[in-house]
C-alpha cells in the first residue's frame, strides 16, 4: 500500500478559496512605486547612522508587512480595506500567546493546530495571518518561526540572530527578552561599536520604551540594560566621565561576540521591517566586512590548530 501523503494546511480551505475565483498578478501602481523609492533615497542619505537607525525602528513599529499586499489584486484589495486589514491583524496578535506557549514548552505547532485558531471566515488568509504573527514574535520578543518538518507541516519557534538567552528565569513565569537585546546590540553597532545610554534610549522611546516606566513584556527597562545583559555578558557597561556630568556606555560584551554577528543583528532588523539591507549601504557594508572578518580569523586558527 502506498503511503498516504498529508493534505496541505490551504487544502482544508479549498472550498472556500475556490469561491473567491483565481488571483490574477498584478504590477504595483506607479504611485505606490515612487513612493517607496523616495523612501529608500532618503534613507540612504540620512546624515548619520543614528538617524538612520530611528527610521529603521519606527518604520518597523509603524508598518504591519506592507510589503506582503502588493503581490496580487486579492492582496491589494486587502490593504486597501482598513476593516479587513485591522481583523486579519487581530486573528495574527490572536496566535501570539499560542506561538510563545509552544515555545516555552518546546514543542512544534502544526499549521493545521494553527488554522484551527482562526475565525473559520479568514482561515483563507492564512499565509498572512501567519507572517503577521511571526513578525510579531521576531520584533517583540526575539523568536523566529521556522519550518521543522515540511512532510507533516509543522514549525519550531527559535531565539533569532544565533543568540541562546531569552530573559526567562527557569523559576519565574515570563516573556522571553531577546527582541529588546537585538535592538540595543544593533544599536551599538550602528553607533560605532559603542553607544552612551542616552543614544539608546533615545532609540528605545521611538518604541514607546522608557527608562523605568514597567514594560507588559520586558520589565523595567533599564534593569535590563545595566544589569540583567550586563551579567549575561551581552553587553558591557562603562562609566564615562564628562565635563559636567557621569553617563554610562554600553558596548557588545563577549557572549554577544561569541553567539551572534553583526551582520545577523542587522539582517534580523531588515526582515522586520521589509527593507532590503542593500538599501543601506553604509551599514551593510560594515556587517558585512565584519562578517568576513570573523569567516577569515577562524579559519586562520583552525589552519593553525
Amino acid at each position: 500500500m502506498m503511503p498516504h501523503t498529508p493534505p496541505e494546511p490551504e487544502d482544508v480551505l479549498q472550498a472556500q478559496m475556490e469561491a473567491t475565483g483565481p488571483e490574477e498578478e498584478q504590477t504595483p501602481q506607479e504611485e505606490e512605486e515612487e513612493e517607496e523609492e523616495e523612501e529608500a533615497s532618503s534613507f540612504m542619505t540620512a546624515p548619520n547612522l543614528r538617524e538612520a537607525l530611528v527610521r529603521l525602528i519606527g518604520a518597523i513599529v509603524r508598518r504591519t508587512t506592507e510589503e506582503l499586499c502588493n503581490q496580487n489584486r486579492e492582496a491589494l484589495r486587502v490593504q486597501n480595506d482598513e476593516v479587513l486589514q485591522l481583523a486579519l491583524q487581530n486573528e495574527a496578535l490572536a496566535l501570539v500567546p499560542f506561538l510563545l506557549e509552544n515555545y516555552n514548552s518546546c514543542q512544534p505547532v502544526s499549521d493545521v493546530d494553527l488554522l484551527s485558531r482562526i475565525t473559520g471566515e479568514y482561515r483563507r488568509y492564512f499565509t498572512m495571518i501567519l507572517e503577521k504573527a511571526s513578525w510579531c514574535t521576531q520584533l517583540l520578543f526575539g523568536i523566529e518561526l521556522r519550518e521543522a518538518d515540511p512532510f507533516f507541516h509543522t514549525r519550531m519557534l527559535v531565539i533569532a540572530a544565533g543568540i541562546t538567552y531569552d530573559g526567562i528565569l527557569s523559576h519565574v513565569q515570563g516573556m522571553p527578552k531577546t527582541g529588546l537585546l537585538i535592538i540595543i546590540l544593533g544599536i551599538i553597532f550602528t553607533e560605532g561599536g559603542r553607544a552612551t545610554e542616552e543614544a539608546i534610549w533615545q532609540v528605545l522611546e521611538k518604541m514607546d520604551i522608557y527608562p523605568d516606566v514597567e514594560h507588559f513584556i520586558y520589565g523595567i527597562p533599564r534593569k535590563l540594560l545595566r544589569e540583567d545583559f550586563v551579567i549575561e555578558k551581552y553587553l558591557e557597561c562603562h562609566q564615562v566621565v564628562h565635563s559636567d556630568t557621569t553617563g554610562y556606555e554600553f558596548r557588545w560584551g563577549p557572549r554577544a561576540y561569541a553567539e551572534t554577528t553583526p551582520m545577523q543583528v542587522f539582517e534580523h532588523w531588515a526582515k522586520n521591517s521589509g527593507i532590503d539591507p542593500s538599501r543601506i549601504a553604509s551599514l551593510y557594508q560594515e556587517a558585512l566586512q565584519e562578517e568576513q572578518a570573523a569567516n577569515a580569523e577562524a579559519m586562520a586558527s583552525s589552519i593553525e590548530e
